[in-house]
């Protein structure tokens, strides 16, 4: 009888295990297909669904607003100046030029 009851709670202990190892490795997020765009998810969890033109994210510094490459998650913040540029076929974020963005790195690849 002693056995079974440590049998029991030994797989009831490494089920819970295997749960929560599963809910935190998923809590990191993915990329997720929206439309032709590519967005962060970050409370979603499994499989990218797509690859972003370029990976990154703008990111909050006190009163600084700038771009991280190859960072995933979601922007926090928008700057107030800079564009993204087309260099041949890569997009990449340049912070003292000005006008409309030339391509989008959020664009699927």
């Amino acid at each position: 009888m002693t056995h079974k009851i440590v049998r029991a709670a030994l797989a009831v202990a490494v089920l819970a295990g295997a749960v929560a190892g599963a809910a935190a490795a998923g809590a990191e997020g993915r990329y997720k297909k929206d439309g032709s765009k590519c967005v962060w998810d970050a409370r979603d969890s499994g499989p990218d669904q797509c690859k972003p033109a370029v990976v990154g994210r703008f990111k909050k510094s006190g009163d600084t607003c700038t771009w991280e490459a190859g960072e995933k998650g979601a922007d926090q913040c928008t700057p107030s100046k800079g564009r993204f540029k087309k260099n041949g076929n890569a997009c990449e974020w340049n912070a003292t030029d000005s006008g409309p963005n030339q391509c989008d790195p959020r664009q699927a690849k």
